[in-house]
């Protein structure tokens, strides 16, 4: 990092930081800097209805030019107004946009429709018929506030690809003690499901493959995003004049997909990882106040050699996640991804002193919160009555292997659970975890970005 504190002096009425963007992005980077000591903090958003206050400002903004006698963006919105800000955040052009499916007579529906992604603050769903279209995140915390006042609700979901059901589980003791005392929550008016998928919309409602016609007074999508034409500000201009699509006429590059070269004190947040991509930014507005910089700018050298390390990266073999394996014949980690996740097979269960032998199904999984690796299973064939009385704590060996284990219950079926903590045997390899070690350590280098 190089410092040159007092370079340039800012307008007196320039704020430290201006996040374009009031969506959940934009208040988490809000969050963030508020953590860090960063107080002087200006939020615009064209959203209507928001209420306007010392740190939220309606308005859309139509364009950003960096100046480089202060070291400072002027933000401009499309009302004529101006905001001066010394680092500016942009949360508020995602890298997608809602997506609405090209269905038969969409548009000959006469009612209302709009996609939950971008709701209509003017919709009032009392007494009203609403048909829901998909069930993605956004239009699922509506569904159970629509039935109470819709006069209907009927949602015309995706067949699920996959359907966990809670027969492949052992209820807990917690859970039947739960189920047994507490009581159900009061009924409440659930929304109507259809049965079979849609066929075409008409000017009314919505027709089914089954015939039906579902006369409904407004259409709600809730049906993903998509990835939009264009995704970055069309008057965003940095220093010495460089426009964004002349910095990216090649093709879109950025830092860490946050940080641009040649648009100092500009960050972007989009795509996945935006958490880890909030705290970046704050680290390096954090860093811009406690050096007294006035400008933050990744350098060229930087983002090229990261873009070109991403493109020429060689593709890694799709390997499938697994847990363990406790057969007595597989070796610790060999990168075999034919490497079975769940054991199921014989195994020897030392209790109390005494030796059992008994069949288990085994499996387990990385828990990211304690850093531990949790197992557990089921052992098939019933064990003593009174050797539980004894201890539930022993050992369970496969093949040559041994692991400290726990008996949890016995099972309404007479089998019993079981469950330890640490992987029997060591998920990887010494030269896997020297991988892990380094890809780790190189994470955690400081990241290329010159303040001054």
């Amino acid at each position: 990092m190089t410092h040159t504190p007092g370079v340039a002096r800012a307008p007196r009425d320039c704020h430290d930081v201006v996040i374009i963007g009031a969506g959940s992005r934009g208040r988490s980077v809000h969050a963030a800097l508020l953590a860090a000591g960063v107080c002087d903090v200006v939020i615009l958003d064209h959203a209507p209805g928001l209420p306007a206050n010392s740190q939220l400002r309606p308005g859309q903004v139509i364009g950003a030019a960096f100046d480089d006698d202060t070291d400072t963006w002027a933000v401009r919105t499309a009302d004529g107004a101006t905001v001066c800000g010394r680092v500016i955040v942009a949360a508020c052009r995602p890298v997608y946009v809602p997506w609405t499916p090209d269905l038969a007579g969409r548009n000959d529906f006469r009612g209302e429709s709009f996609h939950a992604g971008a709701p209509d603050p003017a919709f009032r769903p009392a007494g009203k018929r609403i048909a829901v279209v998909g069930t993605d995140s956004n239009v699922a915390h509506w569904i159970d506030e629509w039935a109470d006042s819709a006069a209907s609700v009927t949602v015309f979901a995706q067949g699920p690809r996959r359907v966990v059901t809670d027969l492949a589980r052992r209820p807990t003791q917690a859970k039947r003690w739960l189920l047994g005392r507490i009581g159900a929550k009061q009924p409440r008016r659930a929304p109507t499901i259809a049965a079979s998928a849609i066929e075409a919309l008409t000017s009314s409602g919505i027709r089914t493959n089954d015939g039906i016609e579902h006369p409904v007074d407004a259409v709600i999508y809730g049906t993903g995003f998509t990835i939009p034409e264009q995704t970055v500000e069309p008057t965003l201009v940095g220093t010495r004049g460089l426009t964004i699509q002349q910095a990216w006429y090649p093709g879109m590059e950025a830092f860490l997909g946050v940080a641009v070269h040649g648009f100092p004190n500009y960050f972007f947040i989009c795509g996945p990882d935006v958490a880890a991509r909030i705290s970046y930014v704050a680290e390096c507005v954090e860093l811009l106040q406690r050096t007294a910089s006035t400008r933050i700018e990744v350098l060229r050298s930087s983002q090229q050699v990261f873009n070109e390390r991403a493109q020429l990266r060689p593709v890694q073999p799709y390997q499938p996640l697994r847990a363990f394996d406790l057969s007595a014949g597989a070796p610790e980690d060999t990168g075999i991804p034919n490497i079975p996740n769940i054991y199921d097979g014989a195994a020897t269960l030392e209790i109390g002193g005494v030796r059992h032998a008994v069949h288990v199904r085994l499996a387990g999984h990385l828990d990211p919160i304690d850093g531990n690796y949790h197992w557990q299973g089921t052992v098939l064939d019933p064990l003593p009555q009174d050797t539980l009385k004894q201890a539930r704590a022993g050992t369970l060996t496969v093949g040559e292997r041994s692991a400290a284990v726990r008996v949890i219950e016995q099972t309404p079926w007479g089998t019993h659970s079981v469950a330890g903590l640490g992987a029997p045997p060591p998920m990887r390899t010494a030269a896997g975890r020297r991988r892990c070690v380094g890809r780790w350590a190189r994470s955690r280098r400081a990241c290329p970005i010159q303040a001054r």
